[in-house]
């Protein structure tokens, strides 16, 4: 869990757990206990172990809905959002220090006739999910409030699911420790400290006001709109990752691999990971490495390559020639004996291919003509093929896939964006990286489970660069589609 999660996980339970001062959380004690009713402790048990799940689940509603309704307005994230978000925490942690009377108030107590005309443990589920929702009783802390500020604000449906969840436990523990306890002696100590002792209460809020400074730090740090996790290659691009590597092609230098921080230089260029292969470019002739000791294990023909993408048992790479480009695939699950190479796709003139992506049998690629371009998807060792996402005007391209996901580069003349969607859900998807044309351009690409690489060219007069960055795919941020602005089907 991310920092931010961690705040924002601790302190729902915290102020999940102050509710219970309310009348609804004492009346539930007692209701729930042993003498609420005729069934004695194992009724009591029962009623517990429903009274959690229900409660959890009426903070997922309340709280994952507001986040949802959040992601529908605005999208999830954006460092606006985040701001705004800091801002609600910060003041209902102030409200919280000083003590300030909790407005607007909702007096409503609990439906007491329903432990008389349903099953205790029925009755109790429904009591946890009335105080879970968090505003169908009374609120005893701005954190609520709060609360709900931040996952409408934020609009990240995951996080208002751990805030949900966490709401709903908070809320449960303190009742579903002291409902066994009522009517013995533990039990009366119990409420008196809590009916009696107003530091008791107090001291909670002010715990309250704590976790929420915590949170509103944590959202002030957390990138607003998915920024880079920390990870940055200098003088590097083409990237290639699996979970545990990282390969790219240095500027004026070799091939490399980073496997937890250290560098190996590898034969070739153009490197690439997948399966159980590694694979690099030495002339016209693909060498196929062992993933784990980079040890040779094959070398394959392929006359003027330039990009490639391997998994266990497939090849796929573009070559370049003097008539255009061409994209072609190999079976390569006995690569000491490798199938006849298969011509997927090609371009001549203008047109452009864009390095192939492998992900076990999936391969995507993008085709930019002057007449627009798109990314497509193909089975290898089938017919099927479809296109993913097309423009007739803005450049998509460089796509790179990694499970039900891909990523690929959305251009126009104002702005590079690094974009992220599932292969069978539609549209353009969600962004995780924008950079304007005054800083550079986006180019290739590499997509794993949590994180995103992306080469950062910067072009200029004697001193052109390139970088790799790392992005989190925690928090995409939602696209607004506008009319293009420019063309932008052009070679980098």
């Amino acid at each position: 869990m991310s920092a931010l999660e961690l705040a924002l996980a601790a302190a729902a339970l915290l102020i999940g757990a102050t509710g219970t001062f309310s009348p609804c959380g004492l009346s539930a004690i007692e209701t729930i206990g042993p003498t609420g009713h005729t069934g004695g402790r194992r009724i009591t048990a029962a009623a517990c172990a429903t009274f959690l799940p229900g409660a959890v689940a009426g903070g997922l509603l309340t709280f994952g809905s507001l986040a949802l309704l959040g992601d529908l307005l605005h999208g999830a994230g954006g460092r606006a959002a985040y701001v705004v978000a800091a801002s609600i925490a910060l003041l209902a942690a102030v409200l919280e220090v000083r003590g300030t009377r909790i407005v607007p108030q909702i007096r409503r107590q609990l439906p007491e006739h329903w432990r008389r005309v349903m099953p205790m443990p029925l009755a109790a589920a429904l009591y946890g999910v009335l105080l879970g929702l968090g505003f169908t009783t009374f609120v005893l802390s701005f954190g609520v409030w709060a609360l709900a500020g931040v996952s409408l604000a934020v609009g990240d449906p995951s996080l208002g699911l751990l805030l949900g969840a966490a709401f709903g436990i908070g809320r449960a523990i303190p009742i579903v420790v002291l409902a066994p306890l009522a009517g013995g002696d533990a039990g009366v100590r119990a409420t008196e400290l809590m009916c009696e002792r107003e530091s008791v209460y107090t001291g909670l809020r002010r715990g309250d006001a704590a976790a929420l400074m915590l949170v509103a730090v944590a959202l002030v740090i957390a990138p607003g709109s998915a920024g880079a996790t920390g990870t940055q290659v200098q003088h590097a691009t083409d990237p290639s990752a699996t979970a545990d590597a990282l390969l790219f092609q240095r500027l004026g230098g070799p091939a490399v691999i980073s496997r937890g921080g250290s560098e190996v230089a590898l034969p070739g260029a153009h490197p690439a990971i997948g399966g159980r292969f590694v694979a690099t470019v030495s002339g016209n002739t693909i060498q196929l490495l062992d993933r784990n000791s980079l040890g040779p294990v094959a070398q394959i023909n392929a006359p003027g390559v330039d990009a490639v993408a391997v998994s266990d048992s497939w090849l796929a790479y573009r070559t370049t020639t003097g008539g255009g480009e061409g994209l072609f695939i190999r079976y390569i699950a006995n690569p000491a004996s490798p199938a006849p190479p298969l011509q997927l796709a090609g371009a001549g003139g203008a047109a452009q291919l864009s390095r192939p992506s492998v992900d076990g049998g999936v391969l995507v690629y993008a085709l930019a003509t002057p007449r627009g371009s798109r990314v497509v998807q193909r089975m290898m060792g089938t017919h099927k093929h479809r296109t993913l996402v097309r423009s007739p005007r803005l450049l998509l391209f460089d796509p790179a896939v990694d499970g039900k996901s891909f990523a690929y580069v959305r251009s126009d003349a104002r702005r590079s964006r690094l974009m992220v969607r599932g292969r069978h859900r539609h549209g353009a998807g969600r962004i995780l990286f924008t950079l304007k044309r005054s800083q550079g351009v986006l180019h290739s690409d590499a997509l794993t489970g949590s994180v995103a690489y992306v080469t950062l060219l910067h072009p200029g007069a004697g001193n052109a660069d390139a970088r790799i960055v790392g992005v989190s795919r925690r928090h995409p941020k939602r696209l607004r589609e506008h009319a293009p602005r420019g063309g932008g089907n052009h070679r980098f």
